[in-house]
């Protein structure tokens, strides 16, 4: 199981997101610079103390981690604590309840599909949902119970 912050919340939802950035943007980079990129607006621009995320998938279908996940995030206003937060690079523009083709990449879906297994086998994960399910945000660029 995969516990949270000092009060130990255990991880039951897994929560996608979006980027919101271009299909080009920083191409011929490396996961980790973008990462960087997001972790700096994240600290730099919203004053918070790391990435908001756990888990960022590229358009390549390479996953590279952000904030451990045995850390509280900060990508759901009042629903952080055991979730993990999983982005996705790109979606912009996107609409709520765009299919998720028109957005992100075939290796994204692969990607996708096989993070939240893994982290399922380590967690007792009860619901996979989207950003957009929680606020008034397209974000993540699809409606994720539409996906299943």
């Amino acid at each position: 199981m995969i516990f949270q912050g000092k009060a130990r919340y255990p991880v039951t939802e897994i929560i996608l997101h979006c980027a919101d950035t271009r299909p080009e943007w920083m191409a011929g980079r490396r996961i980790a610079e973008k990462v960087a990129e997001i972790r700096r607006w994240h600290v730099e621009q919203r004053g918070w103390r790391d990435i908001g995320y756990h888990w960022v998938i590229d358009r390549d279908g390479i996953v590279a981690p952000g904030r451990p996940e045995d850390q509280i995030g900060a990508h759901v206003e009042g629903h952080n604590a055991g979730t993990i937060g999983v982005c996705l690079l790109g979606g912009y523009g996107a609409k709520a309840n765009d299919p998720f083709e028109k957005n992100f990449t075939p290796l994204q879906a692969v990607a996708v599909r096989r993070l939240i297994g893994k982290i399922a086998d380590r967690a007792t994960i009860r619901k996979v949902s989207g950003h957009n399910d929680y606020a008034a945000k397209a974000c993540p660029g699809f409606r994720v119970r539409n996906c299943a």
